[in-house]
């Protein structure tokens, strides 16, 4: 029986072929792009057993940080997002804590004047009492 090789054009054109946006199918990254085998096996070349990752989670994977089928899920999210990133929870993240660091202003400016405006009543009312007493 002779053993399958490596053969990685074949597996490249196969994992273009069958995931065709680009990045890795976790960051997005298109700069140091790498074909992972998912079982480890360099001589599969199934569609299902490959996955485009960046260098960095590329050997995330390889030292067992993720799971096959969170790889597979991902991998699936990525090309149903046709390669766009679609963090919901991030997409927007500067625009919201600028909005919330000046609602928060906002209000403390309301505080600190409503703070003033009693002080000055205060002090008002205490002029109006003292000139009152003076006169009696």
């Amino acid at each position: 029986m002779t053993e399958k090789k490596r053969n990685q054009p074949e597996a490249r054109r196969v994992a273009k072929e069958a995931y065709p946006y680009p990045g890795c199918c976790l960051c997005g990254q298109t700069v140091g792009e790498e074909l992972a085998h998912l079982d480890h096996q360099a001589s599969n070349n199934d569609p299902d057993n490959l996955a485009w990752l960046c260098n960095h989670h590329h050997w995330m994977y390889d030292v067992g940080l993720f799971s096959i089928s969170a790889l597979k899920l991902q991998r699936a999210h990525w090309q149903e997002a046709k390669g766009k990133r679609t963090n919901a929870f991030m997409k927007d993240a500067g625009k919201k804590a600028a909005a919330t660091r000046a609602a928060n202003a906002a209000a403390r400016l309301r505080s600190e004047a409503a703070r003033k405006a009693v002080a000055t009543r205060r002090a008002n009312a205490l002029k109006a009492r003292n000139e009152q007493a003076a006169k009696s």
